[in-house]
């Protein structure tokens, strides 16, 4: 029997321009992959990666201005090996999220927290991904190491239903793809309230700006359509508000964008510079256990 290959993402630019908005210091990119040309892949995926690897990534941060970031490990990959040689090898600029497994045992949990992991990934998204399902139990088990949740899932409805769950969590958690919530769910809608609402009552949720890309109708390089839904969210909780490149840009729905426009939707949806530090620099500091940003 003939297996066939997930399909290919296409690669990140390396034509990009510079972004308009100059990142404070301390700026993180709270989610971003590694591909190293050799890792060992599941052969069961969603995609197969393109050689996105860390040299490659060190090129954009430094075009980006970024200082910091956090490697999420792909749904792809086998383990987290690539992950936490990524880390070790920017010597404190890195932190990650982990892909764990229901059945992981404390000596792992303990092994990758000794090696930068700050969490884990809840997908009902990904091939592969550990779904909502066991979020209660992992949750009180990774406590005591001080780590968070990020949850990544198909829509905006799917969040919302989640919600009761994710406010009896004994751990943070971070809501990343804005919640999902596209121009189809603006301001007002009974989703986007439900998400609003949660971040304002809740001290220990967070929502990541990542995949603008992925919700926007008007598309690159200005994204119009989200700026008066993230507008609002930043609004409504602006101490819990962090954002990520989502690099190389897993998707095959959009073309792969520039780098610089992901960076300067949040000088058009956030102009206050007091506001773009606490997302780009302080929140994320905070979260992910950096050092304060020094100005």
């Amino acid at each position: 029997m003939t297996v066939t290959e997930p399909p290919k993402l296409t690669p990140p630019r390396r034509d990009g321009r510079a972004p308009r908005l100059k990142a404070p210091a301390g700026a993180c990119d709270t989610h971003f992959h590694i591909y190293e040309a050799d890792i060992p892949l599941k052969p069961e995926r969603r995609y197969t990666p393109v050689d996105a690897g860390l040299d490659h990534y060190r090129e954009t941060m430094t075009r980006m201005g970024l200082s910091r970031g956090v490697i999420v490990t792909g749904s792809a990959m086998m383990d987290n090996e690539p992950s936490l040689r990524a880390i070790a090898a920017m010597n404190g600029a890195f932190k990650g999220l982990a892909l764990i497994q229901p059945d992981v045992t404390d000596a792992e949990l303990e092994r990758l927290a000794a090696g930068g992991m700050t969490g884990f990934r809840i997908s009902t998204k990904s091939v592969g991904g550990m779904g909502p399902e066991h979020l209660m139990r992992l949750a009180a088990r990774v406590k005591d190491h001080g780590w968070h949740v990020e949850v990544h899932l198909n829509s905006a409805e799917e969040v919302v239903d989640l919600l009761p769950m994710l406010a009896r969590l004994p751990i943070p958690h971070s809501i990343d793809h804005i919640a999902n919530l596209g121009p189809a769910h603006p301001p007002g809608s009974p989703a986007f309230d439900a998400v609003a609402r949660h971040l304002r009552d809740a001290d220990d949720a967070w929502l990541n700006l990542y995949s603008v890309y992925n919700l926007s109708k008007t598309g690159a390089p200005g994204f119009d359509d989200m700026v008066k839904n993230v507008a609002a969210l930043v609004a409504a909780r602006p101490d819990r508000i962090i954002w990520g490149l989502n690099w190389p840009h897993p998707t095959f729905d959009v073309a792969v964008p520039d780098d610089a426009d992901v960076l300067d939707f949040v000088g058009a949806a956030v102009p206050d510079p007091g506001v773009q530090k606490m997302i780009l620099a302080d929140n994320p500091a905070r979260l992910y256990g950096f050092p304060p940003s020094q100005d």
